[in-house]
């Protein structure tokens, strides 16, 4: 039986309230690994079927086991092995109890005065309570445990501390940094070359499509051309596999022509970013090495700002990540009056509702202008 199946097979294993808290957290992990697995597109699946089946990221996963881990834990240090042991009440205990915690949540940790401890952040606070209402949800469908989850819900949130709303922050014109690789810098080798141009492709890439950066690095040659010729759209499976349309303006494809022609136009199998370096040399470029790329630009661009007077815009490039680059996206079409709806499609966000969480206090800003702009005056004083 291999792994995938054995998987499977754990994810069909039935809750009760004899089912020990532990157990249980491992039959519905292994229904986030399993999920998708069956390819059924039925569009008459009821909303239960499409959730279990809704894939979830590997790295999303790994944080839900982590957040488990620490509950199964502290539920046994208190005396809940099964689910028929847990209440409402142990819920607001163990979020409390999260608050006062440090990083290490071991039994030394426990022993150590406050003033030693380094406490949870607040968003840590709620990375670890947050997968308990899907757990909890599975255990509740099944009726193995003495409490609606609909009900527990805002009892909880009352004991968590306060989070602001999530909003993006403003990034700077990425207009400059986007060519930085386009020239080279003197005489170069092979591999320089091939370096600077895979480089130049990436960024320009980058600012045409606003991908996130693990989406451009798992393309493929194949995703992005045809018959030596770049596509302007490409498709790409993002957060939770959800699958979404990248555009690729002339710029891009410009950059992206240079590059693979560089390379002699590789298989489509191939890696569409690869690393040169003679130790991984033709292997996928890794996340931290597409990180160094887009940070290292913008240091040394910086670099050249604060000496031409304008430190203030260099303090801004310091901070660039690839992730800017889909802040600059969305703030720049919503500067040229597109709509949110538009927008969240594009950034290929899971719903509106999530642009509109990001970039509301632009969009408040863009409404001030208009109303200003539009709105009735009274009219003058008459001598």
């Amino acid at each position: 039986m291999d792994k995938e199946q054995a998987t499977f097979n754990l994810s069909e294993q039935p809750l009760t309230p004899t089912t020990p808290i532990r157990e249980a957290g491992a039959i519905w992990l292994a229904r986030l690994a399993s999920a998708g697995l069956d390819d059924d597109d039925d569009d008459e699946l009821d909303e239960r079927t499409r959730e279990r089946q809704r894939h979830h990221a590997r790295p999303t996963i790994a944080s839900y086991e982590t957040a488990l881990r620490i509950f199964v834990r502290w539920a046994e240090r208190n005396g809940r092995e099964c689910l028929g042991d847990l209440q409402v009440a142990d819920l607001v205990a163990y979020a409390r109890a999260l608050r006062k915690r440090s990083y290490d949540l071991s039994q030394r940790a426990a022993a150590q005065t406050d003033s030693r401890r380094e406490r949870l952040s607040e968003r840590t606070v709620h990375a670890y309570v947050r997968p308990l209402f899907g757990f909890l949800a599975l255990a509740d469908s099944q009726g193995a445990i003495s409490f609606r989850v609909a009900a527990a819900r805002p009892e909880v949130s009352r004991v968590l501390p306060r989070l602001p709303d999530p909003v993006a922050p403003t990034p700077p014109d990425l207009r400059r940094l986007v060519r930085f690789y386009d020239k080279p810098q003197g005489e170069e080798r092979e591999r320089q070359m091939l370096t600077r141009l895979r480089n130049a492709a990436l960024l320009h890439l980058l600012f045409s499509s606003g991908a996130r950066i693990s989406e451009a690095l798992g393309l493929d040659v194949g995703d992005v051309a045809r018959d030596r010729r770049i596509l302007p759209r490409v498709i790409v499976r993002g957060k939770g596999r959800r699958e979404g349309t990248l555009f690729i303006r002339r710029h891009a494809e410009q950059a992206l022509q240079r590059y693979l022609a560089a390379r002699n136009w590789p298989a489509a199998r191939e890696p569409l970013f690869v690393a040169f370096d003679p130790r991984t040399g033709g292997g996928r470029l890794s996340r931290i090495s597409g990180w160094r790329i887009v940070t290292g630009a913008a240091n040394a661009l910086a670099d050249r700002l604060v000496w031409e007077g304008k430190a203030d815009e260099a303090e801004l490039l310091r901070q660039v990540t690839p992730h800017t680059f889909r802040h600059f996206v969305g703030y720049h079409l919503l500067n040229e009056g597109v709509s949110l709806a538009e927008v969240s499609q594009i950034l290929r966000h899971r719903s509106v509702e999530v642009t509109r969480s990001f970039y509301a206090s632009y969009a408040d800003v863009q409404l001030q202008e208009v109303h200003d702009q539009f709105s009735a005056d009274p009219w003058p004083d008459e001598e």
